[in-house]
């Protein structure tokens, strides 16, 4: 079922999206007049969090403040695989605190301990000490376009989503979807872990297929973003990782 989803084909005549109907020279033109062409970079957008508490609807930035979506439906432009680990727990903090070792490859970490990832004692499952996950948490970023934006907003999923991720992601590669070729919907399930703790994670379905001169367009937006991404890299704050807790990836 899901699989035929993925697959279906969505008429492209009158697209809801306002990237398709605005040239990429005068978006980029836009971001550099509105921001500066060196202080434009992923730490400048959008976070989109997963609730605290098995909440099933997501909070977004609108121009008048919060609003509140029960899905997310958009182009995933971009994404990657970043690592972060803080040595003070979140409850003796605000949050708000840097990591003191991160990764934005989930490879190499800077920081302390900094290294090989791979082999870092943080990154075994074990090594939380209020659990069975990892004391560097594996974050997922993804760069997701909605139709009402010209720029992407960012979507932290948490160690308890990245397995859906992977999953949506392995179907879309096993029928040669690139991600970039389709609109993504992204809703939010309540579920609980083997200790009994309520959280959300997240849930993927395809919105349908762009034609292939959108996904040329897509792909050609994304290379202009990519100098922006790459800039001043955005590691993930203590919120995006520690409020859920959903060890299971």
């Amino acid at each position: 079922m899901a699989s035929k989803e993925i697959v279906k084909k969505n008429s492209a005549a009158a697209s809801p999206f306002v990237m398709f109907g605005t040239p990429i020279t005068e978006i980029r033109d836009a971001v550099i007049a509105n921001l500066g062409e060196g202080e434009m970079n992923a730490a400048n957008f959008e976070r989109i969090k997963i609730p605290a508490g098995g909440g099933t609807a997501w909070t977004v930035q609108g121009l008048d403040g919060e609003e509140i979506e029960k899905e997310l439906a958009g182009i995933i432009v971009a994404w990657r695989d970043t690592r972060a680990y803080w040595s003070v727990p979140m409850e003796q903090s605000d949050g708000n605190m840097p990591p003191d070792c991160f990764s934005l490859d989930a490879r190499t970490g800077a920081g302390k301990p900094g290294g090989d990832c791979h082999k870092c004692e943080f990154a075994k499952f074990g090594s939380d000490p209020k659990g069975e996950g990892q004391a560097c948490k594996l974050v997922r970023q993804l760069f997701l376009l909605r139709e009402e934006n010209l720029l992407p907003e960012i979507v932290s999923l948490p160690p308890s989503s990245i397995k859906p991720a992977r999953q949506y992601f392995m179907r879309l590669a096993s029928k040669a979807v690139p991600c970039y070729s389709l609109i993504t919907r992204i809703g939010l399930e309540k579920t609980k872990n083997a200790q009994g703790i309520v959280y959300s994670r997240a849930a993927f379905t395809s919105g349908g297929r762009l034609t292939p001169e959108q996904a040329a367009r897509v792909k050609e937006y994304a290379a202009m973003l990519q100098p922006f991404l790459a800039a001043a890299p955005s590691a993930p704050t203590a919120k995006d990782v520690h409020h859920n807790e959903g060890e299971v990836i």
